[in-house]
């Protein structure tokens, strides 16, 4: 028995130092997202896939930092049906839920037209090839979220589309 816990003492002296190094370590930072309107891990590598120049890239970066305060102040607004939706959720309340939803969905519509202009200011800073590219990685990423969520199929039958 005193020979079990010696090896048990002992394992547990080695393993501290594995342990401690595993709790002291950071956590890997986030990956930077370039424009808001493409979330995502698929998005940022969307654009990189373009191999946009270094003149492009600065230009995309001003697009967006010249539309992020519009769309700080629309998910500011939003906030508070965040939170409701969040709190029906948390209660099982299903018809609070989608009433908080559809407040959500109509208060955030006029972010839609401004994602949109964005998008397509974006659109003009890029050649031919690299919109045909975009175009191509667009409509790839909308087959592969077919059937999720509201963006695909059965998302649309949830919807009554």
């Amino acid at each position: 028995m005193k020979k079990h816990l010696a090896v048990l003492a002992a394992a547990l002296v080695a393993a501290a130092p594995m342990a401690h190094a595993q709790a002291t370590t950071a956590p890997a930072p986030r990956a930077e997202h370039g424009m808001r309107g493409m979330r995502g891990p698929g998005h940022e590598g969307m654009f990189k896939s373009l191999n946009l120049t270094d003149a492009q890239k600065a230009q995309v970066k001003a697009i967006h930092q010249k539309y992020a305060s519009q769309f700080k102040a629309a998910r500011d607004a939003a906030k508070p049906d965040f939170d409701a939706m969040r709190a029906a959720r948390q209660k099982g309340d299903t018809a609070a839920v989608r009433a908080a939803r559809e407040k959500l969905r109509a208060d955030m519509a006029p972010t839609r037209k401004v994602r949109e202009q964005e998008m397509a200011e974006v659109r003009a800073i890029l050649t031919p090839a690299q919109q045909q590219q975009l175009d191509q990685l667009k409509t790839q990423r909308a087959q592969r979220g077919e059937g999720h969520g509201r963006w695909g199929k059965k998302g649309a039958a949830r919807q009554g589309a």
